[in-house]
């Protein structure tokens, strides 16, 4: 396993600072209402766009006040990834813009780089929060190695969002800032938080769900994964398509986890407690479990025919919203996959990716082609 290439120095990835602390979330603050469906909507920007950088995903802190955090990635090239020739590993390298204030009418940025990112935050698709201080993200890549290595060795990664800990310089012996990683889900599209260090995935080599439990972090920048549990779901179910994620969202309360099946055209659920332990998988490392599923299924939510590259998801009360890749519409549905109606973000075809509701009920929108983020504001038609 090669982990050590360092190809954020000389790159010209520069910081963007700013002065400003973090505010400590008050959790007795009642959760927000879903957003309502509005006629005709405007796009405040949230940062300046990142020339020749994909915004894919964003998350709130759920510990910081207003805090949001977009996955960054650079747009693929041909140039290979090898140790021969390594011209194109930097082109793999993923990043984060840390935008504090989000809620606010003054939003500062910050970007943030791990040390080790061309392996740990190989081109990010998703990124999740628990609710502990930690989060995870995954990235679509068949390896995380050199790419003329046999071995498909990418998954999830366990970070920490304390600002002493993630995107810092590591210290000697550290490998990057990570807390854990997985390596048995190449091609991650997704990713969604169930409980403690436990995390959803989309495996988009296979099609399946995987669920990873990490349980405990290893040290900052550490290499031991051994407690680590693999369970696999619906493999084949799902389809992938290059360059646009398929994100997650767990209703934890009823137990179901929705899924943007990008190339299926759908929305489908899985009932996260279905399923019984069938054979154990083949793994490339040390783990307590790595076991496939037997018997769980997705259902359709919302059928193919009405989305063509359903891409963000999230949960919003009783209702769910999706963004539509293909169309830049951003869709509202019951949790029955009812259609409440539609609104046109004007964006560009191919714009919208990841979607969240913030803490202040606005929703907050991704852009894959322009590397930025956005709240959305409601506006007279």
């Amino acid at each position: 396993m090669r982990f050590s290439f360092d190809a954020v120095s000389g790159l010209g990835l520069g910081l963007f600072l700013c002065a400003c602390g973090s505010e400590a979330l008050n959790k007795d603050e009642p959760a927000p209402e879903a957003p309502a469906l509005p006629e005709a909507v405007e796009l405040v920007q949230l940062f300046a766009p990142q020339a020749g950088w994909s915004a894919s995903a964003l998350a709130f802190d759920p510990t910081r006040s207003g805090e949001l955090w977009v996955t960054l990635r650079q747009f693929p090239s041909d140039e290979p990834c090898t140790e021969a020739a390594m011209l194109g590993c930097s082109k793999l390298i993923g990043r984060v813009a840390l935008v504090r204030g989000a809620t606010s009418s003054g939003p500062t940025m910050q970007i943030k780089v791990d040390g080790n990112a061309w392996h740990f935050m190989r081109r990010p698709t998703a990124i999740a929060f628990g609710a502990n201080g930690y989060l995870s993200t995954c990235g679509e890549a068949r390896t995380d190695n050199y790419e003329d290595e046999a071995a498909d060795y990418s998954g999830p990664v366990l970070w920490s969002s304390d600002p002493a800990i993630f995107g810092v310089k590591p210290e000697p012996g550290q490998n990057g800032t990570h807390l854990d990683m997985l390596h048995e889900s190449p091609f991650c599209m997704g990713v969604a938080h169930e409980r403690d260090n436990a995390y959803w995935v989309v495996n988009g080599q296979i099609g399946a769900l995987d669920r990873y439990d990490f349980h405990l972090p290893h040290v900052i920048g550490g290499e031991d994964h051994s407690d680590g549990e693999l369970a696999r779901y619906v493999t084949g179910a799902l389809a992938r398509v290059p360059e646009i994620p398929s994100h997650l969202v767990l209703d934890a309360a009823r137990r179901e986890l929705y899924v943007a099946d990008t190339g299926h055209s759908r929305v489908a659920r899985l009932a996260i407690d279905s399923g019984t332990p069938g054979a154990e998988l083949p793994v490339l490392e040390e783990m307590v479990r790595h076991q496939q599923m037997d018997g769980a299924t997705l259902i359709d939510v919302v059928a193919p025919g009405l989305l063509t590259h359903p891409s963000g998801i999230a949960l919003a009360g009783d209702k769910l919203l999706v963004t539509d890749n293909a169309t830049s519409k951003l869709w509202w549905f019951d949790l029955s996959g009812a259609a409440l109606g539609s609104v046109d973000t004007g964006l560009a075809i191919g714009s919208l990716a990841g979607v969240t509701v913030g803490p202040d009920g606005q929703i907050y929108l991704s852009d894959l082609k322009l590397g930025t983020a956005y709240r959305v504001v409601p506006r007279e038609p």
